[in-house]
């Protein structure tokens, strides 16, 4: 594609910015237009339309840095006062980049490795918690030696304090290979992504910038009040984060702060109780929102999911321990009662099963992953039995499911970019593929209305949508890159889809808002 071209833009009354991007005479569709407001630090994009137009409503008066960005180009940037009444011209181009390196995804750059197990290894142990791009490969313009990729997982080693990494994962072997692959020879075949395209062109994008770095806003939830509730990982609070207002107000959840609570994951209960768990305190908190108030129960594991079930029971599971179990807590006595799981019968060498996503069903059975162990699991609330079912494909990384109103379980593969429906009923698997293998599925949301199926691609810096009907897949990349989603939310009022960036350790952490029909139509 050649010269970009952005036509004059014109700033009217009602507070939007709209315009034309063409390239050498012609319209460019996909182009990612971002408003972003300089005392708010709220950032808006919108992608220019089949026509090359695109138009940014509902910014209101105010001092903004307006950014012209596309795949393979030198990304433009101008700040711009918006004022009832004038009008600005915005006659700018956009040029090829040769530094196009720096904005590409992991994904592409982990596409160079080649498939099997040890590319399998490599994205569960080494981009479970961060993006691997262009700054963690490259070193003062070069890519890494062997030398430079065993210091780097060393490093990563000696952070471990979990040990979440096996004991068979063979580091100076990984070094060696990690080297050979993603040489100087490798890199010079990487092209630039392609534009968006279909329905993401009408996407809106909001970003909020969150109250502290760093903090790992790890999972959000939407409140009965319309707001999103953000578990802030390092920072022993909730934050509640009002959309309309783009107004913050932080919760402690922590009774003991000597010690980091790892605030992980947040649930409401039917009487309008936020229920969060701490994983560094090995416990579970009921929040009052109208006051604040805080009850804590131990619960003596490392939690990392939680959902609360028809009858207002907690649900957890034990994410670091050898013992594949879950927990429940009973909220009107406080009672906890611990289950052991099958075994997925992993040995010391292999290291942790790894018990990651957790869903209940319309019958309160309890459906979840074993991220390293690669089995989903059934527990019967009511008998108290349980099942579990391997994944068809290896070691593809299983995260967090979701659950449709057929009653059909989502699985993202974290290591294979496959989104799986497991039939509970056939006991089936039925794979749906997204292109790149190395996508980094890390959560599915299905939407309760329209069926939709909605997948965040932490390793891709984007949110996918799968309607099961059609087959379409859509994919929505984020304005900012890295963009490392973990959790979704999906606002039941209006469609919305919102999650978290989220690397650890940070890059950009910031709370993120897909609306579909806010763009350019």
């Amino acid at each position: 594609m050649g010269l970009l071209l952005l036509s004059p833009c014109v700033y009217s009354t009602d507070g939007s910015i709209g315009g034309t991007i063409v390239a050498d005479g012609q319209p460019v569709a996909g182009a990612m237009i971002t408003a972003l407001a300089q005392t708010s630090r709220i950032a808006i994009t919108v992608f220019s339309a089949a026509d090359g137009s695109y138009r940014i409503q509902q910014l209101g008066s105010g001092s903004y840095d307006v950014a012209v960005k596309a795949p393979g180009k030198k990304t433009l940037r101008q700040t711009q006062t918006i004022s009832a009444g004038k009008i600005v011209r915005f006659d700018s181009q956009l040029q090829s980049d040769p530094e196009f390196l720096t904005e590409i995804t992991s994904a592409q750059w982990l596409e160079l490795l080649p498939e099997g197990d040890m590319k399998r290894e490599f994205l569960l142990n080494c981009g479970s918690c961060h993006e691997v791009s262009h700054n963690r490969i490259m070193r003062n313009g070069a890519p890494r030696t062997r030398s430079e990729w065993a210091q780097a997982i060393a490093l990563m080693r000696s952070i471990d304090v979990y040990g979440l990494t096996p004991p068979d994962f063979d580091d100076a072997r990984y070094a060696q290979w990690l080297a050979e692959h993603l040489d100087a020879q490798a890199i010079a075949r990487l092209t630039p992504a392609a534009l968006p395209s279909g329905a993401v062109l009408n996407a809106r994008i909001t970003e909020y910038p969150v109250p502290k770095t760093p903090s790992l806003p790890h999972d959000l939830v939407i409140g009965p009040d319309g707001r999103v509730w953000v578990t802030a990982f390092y920072n022993n609070v909730i934050w509640a984060l009002d959309p309309a207002t783009g107004k913050t107000t932080s919760y402690p959840v922590n009774e003991t702060p000597e010690v980091m609570g790892q605030v992980r994951a947040l649930s409401f209960d039917s009487e309008g109780m936020l229920w969060v768990l701490l994983g560094g305190t090995q416990s579970v908190v009921r929040l009052n929102p109208k006051d604040g108030a805080i009850e804590t129960f131990a619960v003596g594991m490392y939690p990392h999911s939680i959902e609360v079930d028809s009858t207002g029971k907690l649900w957890f599971n034990d994410y670091i321990s050898n013992q594949e179990r879950i927990g429940s807590i009973d909220p009107v006595n406080g009672e906890l009662e611990l289950f052991d799981m099958p075994s997925a019968g992993l040995t010391k060498e292999q290291g942790l099963p790894l018990l990651y996503g957790l869903q209940i069903d319309r019958d309160d059975a309890i459906w979840g992953t074993m991220l390293a162990a690669n089995k989903l699991f059934r527990f019967d609330s009511k008998d108290k039995t349980a099942r579990l079912f391997a994944m068809p494909s290896p070691n593809s990384g299983p995260r967090r499911p979701g659950i449709a109103p057929d009653g059909s379980v989502w699985i993202p593969e974290f290591n294979t970019g496959t989104v799986t429906r497991f039939d509970p009923q056939s006991e089936t698997f039925e794979p749906h593929e997204f292109g790149l293998s190395s996508l980094g599925l890390y959560d599915v949301a299905v939407d309760q209305k329209s069926g939709h199926v909605w997948a965040a691609a932490s390793l891709g810096s984007a949110m996918l949508r799968l309607d099961p009907k059609t087959g379409q897949k859509d994919v929505f990349p984020f304005p900012t890159e890295p963009g490392y989603p973990r959790h979704i939310a999906i606002d039941p009022n209006n469609g919305d889809v919102w999650t978290t960036l989220s690397s650890m350790p940070d890059a950009d952490p910031k709370i993120v808002r897909i609306e579909l029909s806010g763009g350019t139509n």
